[in-house]
């Protein structure tokens, strides 16, 4: 006999502090914020779990301010802010520009008011991760215990983190260098913006006279985990004039691993990558 999935309801807990989510957790549990992307994962079959814990009355992981951590003036968004609280954010706005750019690209309104950054960073797919890897954003995670910062950079290398740690925020740096900085979000979708991406890019860049100091270049979208083209990176290091821009075109493509699908190759992917970074680094440093 053919028993319903019906028969077996899913329990959800919504604790009001960071304790109690320790205190309800098992085997069978799964943190949930907004839900956008597991509701999306069920409707394509993926069976639900037994016990969920929703962090919607956690006011931990509410909030976006301006703070200092370790002397850096920090921007400290909580978790549990929605995509939507993020891109209207003015604090957002005026010091992390990009991450709100990403904010606008993702999904349709009314998932964006629903679904927290939270949830974008901890799918490890999200649109926002791209954004906050060239602004070398940091994470706080309650382990049970104690809460910890790691970089997203280090935590996005981790295979399987422990599904006991809760993401509690996000901070980034705000830069406080005077020197000219340009950054740059693109995503390209196979239709509108709210369909996957088939590449999100994101680059970070400044620049005094004729020389770039810095540069930060990241790439996600569709199914690649977020990464850094550190390779990239470095060859943009250097005098304008010096960079040889066929070699930096080879460099990107060389510096991710893309895939192949029903839709769209891995070479099709790097080629679009690449000239994508190339005409918005070009656009940085010759501006109209």
């Amino acid at each position: 006999m053919k028993i319903s999935a019906d028969a077996y309801p899913t329990t959800v807990e919504v604790p009001s502090t960071l304790s109690a989510v320790n205190e309800l957790q098992n085997q069978h549990t799964m943190i949930i914020s907004g839900g956008t992307i597991l509701q999306i994962n069920w409707e394509a079959g993926v069976e639900k779990p037994k016990h969920l814990i929703s962090t919607d009355k956690l006011q931990e992981l509410k909030g976006i301010s301006a703070v200092y951590l370790e002397g850096q003036l920090n921007l400290k968004i909580g978790a549990g802010m929605t995509i939507a609280e993020c891109l209207n954010s003015p604090i957002v706005r005026k010091n992390a520009s990009i991450l709100a750019e990403a904010c606008e690209k993702i999904a349709a309104p009314a998932v964006r008011n629903r679904g927290t950054i939270g949830g974008n960073i901890c799918s490890k797919i999200g649109d926002t991760i791209p954004a906050l890897l060239v602004l070398d954003a940091q994470l706080s995670l309650y382990n049970g215990e104690l809460e910890y910062m790691i970089s997203l950079r280090e935590w996005l290398t981790k295979p399987n983190p422990p599904s006991s740690e809760l993401l509690t925020s996000v901070y980034i740096p705000i830069a406080s260098t005077n020197l000219p900085n340009y950054s740059f979000f693109r995503k390209i979708g196979r239709r509108e913006s709210f369909t996957a991406a088939i590449i999100s890019i994101a680059g970070y860049i400044v620049f005094q006279e004729n020389h770039i100091q810095a540069a930060r270049l990241a790439i996600g979208g569709g199914a690649h985990l977020p990464c850094r083209l550190t390779s990239a990176e470095n060859e943009l290091e250097k005098a304008v004039e010096d960079i040889k821009w066929p070699l930096l075109y080879e460099v990107i493509q060389d510096d991710f691993s893309s895939y192949t699908d029903p839709f769209v190759t891995a070479e099709y992917r790097k080629k679009v990558a690449a000239n994508l970074f190339i005409a918005n680094i070009k656009e940085a440093l010759n501006p109209k």
